[in-house]
This record gives structure tokens, C-alpha cells and sequence, in this order.
């Protein structure tokens, strides 16, 4: 029987096409955690890596000093996950805290090394988002 977290992983495309097991998987890398009103969830340039999938609350996510909101089920972090750079963007907790699930990229490397589906779904999905931004590029 799914969990709640599980259910709210596989609405994302990273993890929606994966199997239950796969997705316990992640879900048993990863821990959920709740940030307080105002507080930094992550730090665009910082050094550490993982993801984080919003679960609930509010908060704000701003990269190159602009700034844009968020909804359930986004996630940030995808990136710096899999190559280690410093991250790309930040998201803040808003007035009412914000809850997220975090997968550092430590504990997801082994998840993704030793179950090939993880990473297929991994690259479909960063390949589509990528055809996306290019095709607003070459449009505009």
C-alpha cells in the first residue's frame, strides 16, 4: 500500500513512471523535513547537493535574484544532485513554513547505480525538460 510520500513522489515527473519498489526505494534515501517561517531551505551557490520536492506549505524559489513561486509536488535540487555543482537556485520557506523531502545526492547515487530504471526515468524526463527550454529559446 502506497504512504502518502509515496503517492506524493509519483505525482512528479522524476518518479512517476518508477515501479513501488523503486519509489520505496528513494523514499527509504531520503527524510522529510519542515522548515520554519523565513528560513533558507537551500542556498543558490551552495555546495551541498540533493533534491527537494515540496510537500506542503508556502515558500519561494528565486534564481539569479528573481524570484517566482512554487506548487506542491515542485522540486529543486535535480541538478545539483546529479552533477554536484554548487546549486542553481534557492527556495525559502513563506510565512506558513514549508515541508519537503530531501534526497541527498550521497544517498541517491547508490539508489541510481544499482537500478537502471531509476536512472532511465531520471534522463527521459531531464531530456524533455531540456527539449522545453529549447524550443522557448529558439521561439523567442
Amino acid at each position: 500500500m502506497a504512504t502518502p510520500l509515496i503517492r506524493a513522489l509519483r505525482r512528479i515527473d522524476l518518479f512517476s513512471t518508477l515501479s513501488d519498489e523503486a519509489t520505496e526505494l528513494i523514499v527509504g534515501s531520503g527524510a522529510t523535513i519542515s522548515t520554519p517561517p523565513g528560513a533558507a531551505v537551500i542556498t543558490e551557490g551552495a555546495p551541498d547537493s540533493g533534491l527537494r520536492v515540496v510537500l506542503e506549505g508556502s515558500r519561494s524559489v528565486s534564481a539569479g535574484g528573481n524570484g517566482r513561486g512554487t506548487v506542491d509536488g515542485e522540486y529543486v535540487g535535480e541538478l545539483s544532485m546529479i552533477d554536484g555543482e554548487p546549486r542553481s537556485a534557492s527556495l525559502a520557506a513563506g510565512p506558513e513554513g514549508v515541508t519537503t523531502f530531501a534526497l541527498p545526492s550521497m544517498a541517491f547515487a547508490p539508489t541510481l547505480m544499482g537500478h537502471p530504471e531509476i536512472a532511465e526515468a531520471l534522463l527521459k524526463t531531464l531530456c524533455l525538460r531540456l527539449r522545453k527550454v529549447e524550443a522557448a529559446t529558439v521561439g523567442h
